[in-house]
């Protein structure tokens, strides 16, 4: 008979662990965590602007001077297909070759490296692909200007070696200034916002999958497989609505309470945080109608044996191994734990969790 009951409740314990997550739980604390995911945001927002700021302000320690040429490409009769190849990427790799960068690493000399020269030159199609604009950029001003030039002359040239082209001809060519750093950037901005609202919505969901925080009473149950005979809420009465929720899940726990304390003469509390979270509780049941007699925290120093006990479990803190430890501790004295508490429960999470359910 014995072993049918302990065989029972195993049973109904592997039941209540195969329920899975409680998705409803999950979205509230997601909802009760947007102001902390929000505060995560603006510093990272404050941190990638200020990481862009200082790698700005690395790079422009010396001046950068800017060329921008704009050509006119006149497609040959026929060839219209070449429209659809040369793309932004396309005129970046064709800049690069020889008939173009060879020719006119050949006007500027020896004394250049090549790879250089490339990492100067630009290529945009801003909108018609029959208008390309090269942009070419350096700390030497000098060089800036015979590298465009060269480029220009290659290019027009370029274009008599190509069926593709008809012509190729230079119509803007804007005077060699000095680039503006940008020292704010919005998309600095945005990233580091985004990375580290994500991080923070990564830890908040971990946590709570990792079922270490207790919630709700069923939380209690699945878990650890005892009753739970009542939570308290936390920071008071506030309006009307909040004054019926608190007072419904109050008048729970005195009378489940009456009768904890009927069935025992003596009750213990225990927590798992040195006695602090039993003395929140008691604290917070003074002006309730329950006997305070025969409530005492349960102290292993005294070695006490064979009592009853119940367990006080705080919101959403990081509880569950601890207070699963704690329990088999008590155990091993043969301590009887007759269930738990939800203490200090946030009454906006309740409120959203519960909605008019009560």
């Amino acid at each position: 008979m014995v072993a049918d009951q302990s065989i029972k409740q195993t049973r109904e314990k592997e039941m209540m662990m195969q329920q899975g997550i409680d998705s409803a739980a999950m979205l509230v604390t997601l909802i009760t965590k947007l102001p902390v995911l929000l505060a995560l945001a603006v510093a990272g927002a404050i941190l990638g602007s200020g990481l862009h700021l200082i790698i700005t302000f690395i790079q422009t320690r010396e001046p950068v001077y800017v060329s921008e040429t704009e050509y006119y490409i006149d497609f040959a009769e026929g060839r219209y297909e070449a429209k659809d190849y040369y793309n932004d990427f396309t005129w970046n790799d064709v800049l690069s070759i020889d008939p173009i960068l060879g020719k006119a690493m050949e006007a500027l000399g020896g004394n250049y490296d090549r790879e250089q020269i490339r990492s100067m030159l630009t290529a945009d199609i801003l909108s018609d692909v029959r208008y390309l604009t090269i942009t070419v950029k350096g700390e030497d001003a000098e060089l800036v200007r015979r590298v465009k030039d060269e480029i220009g002359t290659a290019l027009v040239e370029y274009a008599q070696l190509k069926d593709e082209f008809d012509s190729i001809e230079k119509i803007k060519d804007l005077e060699i200034t000095q680039e503006q750093p940008q020292y704010f950037a919005l998309r600095a901005a945005f990233l580091g916002a985004a990375l580290f609202a994500a991080i923070g919505l990564f830890v908040i969901l971990l946590r709570f999958c990792k079922g270490s925080e207790f919630y709700t009473k069923s939380d209690i149950s699945k878990v650890l497989g005892i009753p739970v005979y009542g939570l308290t809420i936390r920071n008071g009465h506030q309006n009307n609505s909040s004054h019926t929720f608190a007072k419904y899940q109050e008048d729970r726990l005195v009378e489940n309470m009456k009768l904890l304390t009927d069935r025992y003469a003596e009750l213990f509390l225990m927590d798992a945080s040195n006695g602090d979270d039993v003395q929140a509780f008691l604290k917070n049941i003074k002006t309730c109608d329950i006997k305070m007699d025969g409530l005492r925290p349960y102290c292993f120093e005294n070695n006490d044996k064979a009592c009853a006990i119940l367990v006080v479990i705080p919101f959403g803190k990081y509880y569950r191994e601890k207070i699963t430890d704690v329990i088999n501790d008590a155990k091993l004295r043969d301590c009887a734990i007759v269930g738990a508490v939800l203490t200090d429960v946030d009454r906006t999470w309740a409120r959203i969790y519960y909605g008019n359910h009560l």
